[in-house]
C-alpha cells in the first residue's frame, strides 16, 4: 500500500472497525475501549497514515475552523488577543479565520454571514450594543459563540471581559489620590457596553468622593487616537482647564498627549493622563504612560478555550469569565501641582 494514499478508510478496513471508531480514536473521544484504541493506533503507525483535517472535518461534519470578528485590527489591543486566539485553537488543532469590522454595525452583520457561509465550527466576536438582535439570532439557532472584550447586555451566550466597571473606578481614584480635582474622562464610543461600564466606574470614583465631575467634562470618544486629540484640543483651548485625564483606552490618551504638546502644555507637569489596555507603545512614549493593564493574550487564549471545549464537548456551561485588570504606574501621573 503506497503510504502517500493511505486514507481513513484504509485505517478502518484494516482495523476492522467502522469510519467513525477511526475518526473518534484520532480525535481521542472518551467513548472508545482501549482495546480498540490500541489496535486502531497500531495500524495507522504501521501504515504510516497522516491524518488530514479534510476528511476528519467531513467525517464528523466539521471544519476544525473557527470565526474571529474584531471591531479595529488598528488598535494594538486586538492583535494581542488574536495572538492568544490562534496559539491556543493551534494547539487544540483548530485554525482561525477573522474579519474586521472598522467598529462600523453594518460590517458587523455582514462578518457574522461570511463567517457563517464558510461554514466556521464557531465564532468569537465584539460586537456593538446595535446589533444584539444578531447576538440573539445566533443564540436562538444554537451557534457556538464566545464575546470577546464587548459584552452585549442581557446575552446569554458566554463572554471573556475584564471587570470594566472596577477598572475605571482604580484609574479614576488614582488621580483623586493624587490630588486631582479637575478630572476629564474621554470614553470609548457608548454603543459599546466596554465604554459604558468604564463611564460608570468613572462616575463611581467620582460620585465617592468629596469632588463633582462636570457633564460637559465626559467627552465620547470612539477608542481611536484621532477622537482623543480632537476632543482634548477643543477642551484645553477653553477655560476652566483640567489638571487630569483618564482616557478609556490607550491609542484616546495617546492623542490626548498630542492635543496638550501642541498647546504648549507639558506631562505630567501641566495635565496628568492616565489610559487604559497597556499597549506596547504605552511603555515606549515619553513620559510613560500611566493606563490600566488588561490580560489582553491571555483574553484571547481564554475565550479561544472556551469555545473549543463547547465545540467538542467538553464544556457546557456557559459562564462568563472575568478576568481582573491591575494599575500599572509610570511617569504620565503626578501630585496635582495645586496641592505640591
Amino acid at each position: 500500500m503506497n503510504r502517500l494514499g493511505v486514507t481513513i478508510k484504509d485505517i478502518a478496513k484494516e482495523s476492522g472497525v467502522s469510519i467513525t471508531t477511526v475518526s473518534r480514536v484520532l480525535n481521542d473521544k472518551p467513548d472508545v475501549s482501549s482495546k480498540t484504541k490500541e489496535k486502531v493506533k497500531e495500524v495507522i503507525d504501521r501504515l504510516g497514515y497522516k491524518p488530514s483535517g479534510v476528511a476528519r472535518g467531513l467525517v464528523l461534519q466539521k471544519t476544525y475552523t473557527i470565526g474571529l470578528i474584531i471591531p479595529d485590527i488598528s488598535n494594538p489591543f486586538f492583535p494581542e488577543v488574536a495572538r492568544g486566539i490562534e496559539d491556543k485553537a493551534k494547539e487544540m488543532d483548530y485554525s482561525v479565520i477573522f474579519c474586521n469590522t472598522d467598529n462600523d454595525h453594518l460590517a458587523e452583520k455582514e462578518a457574522i454571514k461570511l463567517m457563517k457561509s464558510k461554514q466556521v465550527d464557531g465564532i468569537l466576536l465584539s460586537l456593538s450594543i446595535e446589533n444584539k438582535e444578531e447576538l440573539k439570532k445566533l443564540e436562538e439557532d444554537d451557534f457556538p459563540v464566545v464575546q470577546i472584550d464587548r459584552k452585549v447586555p442581557n446575552s446569554e451566550l458566554p463572554s471573556v471581559t475584564i471587570d470594566n466597571v472596577l477598572s475605571a473606578y482604580n484609574a479614576t481614584e488614582h488621580l483623586i489620590q493624587l490630588g486631582h480635582t479637575q478630572i476629564v474622562h474621554i470614553t470609548g464610543d457608548l454603543g459599546t457596553k466596554t465604554a459604558q461600564d468604564r463611564l460608570k466606574g468613572f462616575k463611581k470614583a467620582i460620585n465617592g468622593s468629596e469632588i463633582s465631575y462636570k457633564e460637559e467634562w465626559i467627552l465620547e470618544g470612539d477608542y481611536s487616537k484621532e477622537s482623543g486629540y480632537n476632543l482634548m484640543k477643543s477642551l484645553l483651548k477653553e477655560p476652566p482647564q483640567p489638571t487630569a485625564i483618564f482616557a478609556a483606552n490607550d491609542l484616546m490618551a495617546i492623542g490626548a498627549y498630542g492635543a496638550a504638546y501642541d498647546l504648549g502644555l507639558e506631562i505630567p507637569e501641566d495635565i496628568s493622563i492616565v489610559g487604559h489596555d497597556d499597549i506596547d507603545i504605552a511603555s515606549v512614549i515619553r513620559p510613560g504612560l500611566t493606563t490600566m493593564v488588561q490580560p489582553k493574550y491571555e483574553l484571547g487564549k481564554k475565550a479561544a478555550e472556551i469555545l473549543i471545549d463547547e465545540l467538542e464537548r467538553k464544556n457546557i456551561d456557559k459562564k462568563d469569565e472575568i478576568l481582573q485588570p491591575k494599575l500599572i504606574e509610570r511617569d504620565s501621573t503626578r501630585e496635582c501641582s495645586d496641592n505640591v
